[in-house]
């Protein structure tokens, strides 16, 4: 029998590999966050700072390899240089800008541009507030986060 690859450090060899053809000298640190493994990519990282597709499209890749040698839907997150922090600080705020808006002047607001693990950032920042709920519409590449309130 094989030996089991570890499905992290499957999605470690895949991103190594992907980012070599690249030409782009980054450091990947594996780090485990609830039910994701996120990669913070650290170095040579401005190829990502002017590409954020460049991201989201590695990030779909990386999650599809590991799913598969982890034999189970597993999600992925790339951090680059540590950036996912201030961003999820920045969403929780916004998400709760656009809540009260939304219970003062009883209209929908949508989040539009937003990536799975943004529109999840604002899911979960809102899912304790009773005075609204929110929802997501749309076909993948062009989904939308809605706030409405209750």
């Amino acid at each position: 029998m094989g030996e089991q690859v570890d499905p992290s450090n499957a999605g470690q060899a895949f991103l190594n590999s992907v980012l070599e053809h690249l030409n782009v000298d980054v450091e990947i640190t594996i780090k485990s966050n609830d039910d994701r493994i996120i990669y913070e990519l650290s170095g040579d990282t401005d190829v990502f700072n002017t590409r954020p597709a460049l991201v989201s499209a590695l990030t779909v890749l990386a999650s599809q390899a590991v799913s598969r040698v982890g034999q189970e839907r597993l999600n992925c997150v790339i951090d680059v240089d540590g950036q996912l922090e201030a961003r999820r600080e920045l969403l929780e705020v916004a998400a709760d800008d656009v809540a009260r808006a939304v219970v003062r002047n009883g209209r929908r607001a949508v989040f539009e541009g937003l990536n799975s693990t943004e529109r999840r950032i604002i899911h979960t920042k809102l899912k304790e507030d009773d005075t609204v709920e929110t929802f997501s519409e749309g076909d993948e590449r062009v989904r939308r986060l809605i706030v409405a309130s209750v």
